[in-house]
């Protein structure tokens, strides 16, 4: 099963920044709560806040189902409101629309930005000093994929 989700975890000096990488498909459950899981656990084993967690997204288009969505929420940032920032052109269509507006429900805090808009993602973040580091990360991640995530040549890092 070819891989729909990558993730990774940025060292920054006062949050955890969680980076994810989607393509333009729904993650199917296995991939996406081995990925949750992974992200919950390190994030306890490094004592780090909730509110401390900053989780940054760059997807084709796949985003999380109900139950996902339910998912991250209850196990990454425990039912509390956490900064995400998702960079995305998808929400053109009504449907990612929906969900984007159901992220928004269960987290006040997501926000959405086209790809020229990144260094924004970044100051809502508070990581615009760490922008190379960033890229240079997600450059990594989009390597593992075998560079299947278009949007990422649009984003303006």
């Amino acid at each position: 099963m070819r891989e729909e989700l990558a993730t990774s975890l940025f060292s920054h000096p006062e949050f955890l920044v969680v980076l994810w990488l989607h393509t333009e498909l729904d993650p199917p459950d296995g991939q996406w709560s081995a990925a949750v899981e992974r992200l919950a656990s390190a994030r306890r084993s490094k004592g780090v806040a909730l509110d401390c967690v900053r989780t940054l997204v760059i997807s084709d288009g796949g985003s999380p189902s109900a139950a996902q969505r339910v998912q991250v929420m209850r196990d990454l940032h425990e039912g509390q409101p956490s900064r995400v920032a998702v960079v995305t052109l998808s929400l053109s269509s009504p449907v990612k629309r929906g969900v984007a507006t159901a992220l928004s429900w269960i987290n006040p805090s997501v926000r959405f930005f086209q790809p020229a808009r990144f260094q924004d993602a970044l100051l809502y973040l508070d990581l615009v000093e760490h922008r190379r580091e960033i890229e240079r990360e997600y450059r990594e991640l989009n390597e593992r994929f075998g560079r299947l995530v278009r949007i990422f040549d649009q984003v303006s890092f």
